[in-house]
């Protein structure tokens, strides 16, 4: 399942930067067929990521604190991912979406990576 999940959201971010730059090239059908794409693998990113919440906690993870957080970063990660295509879209590009979205990316990195274990 860990697997999955990081597959799922490494081949979101590739995707999102590359509908991002379709976007301000103004190619609209190719940017909404891969928006669509990206959008499954919110899906994907999400319940893959539920379900390590729930094997993690039913193996007994003793601290369920930094789990949950990590999950609401992620749902922020998503969200600001959707925010920012959908802005870019509309032409309303702001420095503050930017400045957001790598602060919760880099926070969801440490916690995936530092804080919570890597296995069950």
């Amino acid at each position: 399942m860990l697997h999955m999940h990081v597959f799922s959201w490494g081949i979101a971010l590739i995707l999102f930067f590359v509908t991002y730059s379709l976007y301000k090239r103004k190619n609209k059908k190719f940017s909404k067929i891969l928006h669509m794409i990206l959008r499954l693998l919110y899906v994907t990113t999400i319940f893959s990521g539920a379900a390590l919440i729930y094997l993690w906690i039913q193996a007994g993870a003793v601290n369920i604190g930094p789990l949950i957080v990590k999950g609401v970063l992620g749902l922020a990660v998503i969200g600001q991912m959707e925010v920012m295509l959908y802005g870019e879209k509309r032409n309303e590009l702001k420095k503050t979406r930017w400045i957001t979205f790598v602060l919760a990316l880099a926070l969801v990195f440490y916690y995936g990576y530092s804080v919570l274990p890597m296995s069950f």
